[in-house]
């Protein structure tokens, strides 16, 4: 005798939405963007100083506003807002969902 299988009690993962992620420059992105810090291609007083706040690889952000010029923007990271200039925030190299 076959059991039957109860509603909503699906067994398949769902696919990811957004499938692989694309790596790109954080000043690039717009506000409302998420990801993962993937690298830094900075000075180093200046890396020091960003892994000192918590931009380490693998830390996971979001754009939360940019100016009007796009200098500075503010991102959400570990619970907290950070303004980043856009030159800083062109040395960060960032993996986002592609779409």
């Amino acid at each position: 005798m076959r059991k039957r299988a109860r509603k909503g009690h699906n067994k398949q993962a769902a696919p990811k939405p957004g499938g692989p992620p694309c790596r790109m420059r954080l000043g690039d992105l717009q506000p409302g963007t998420t990801g993962t810090i993937d690298k830094l291609e900075c000075r180093r007083q200046l890396k020091r100083r960003l892994m000192d706040m918590g931009v380490v690889c693998g830390t996971s952000f979001s754009v939360e506003r940019v100016a009007p010029l796009g200098d500075p923007m503010e991102l959400k990271l570990n619970g907290f807002n950070l303004s980043l200039r856009k030159e800083e925030a062109g040395d960060i190299w960032v993996e986002v969902p592609c779409e």
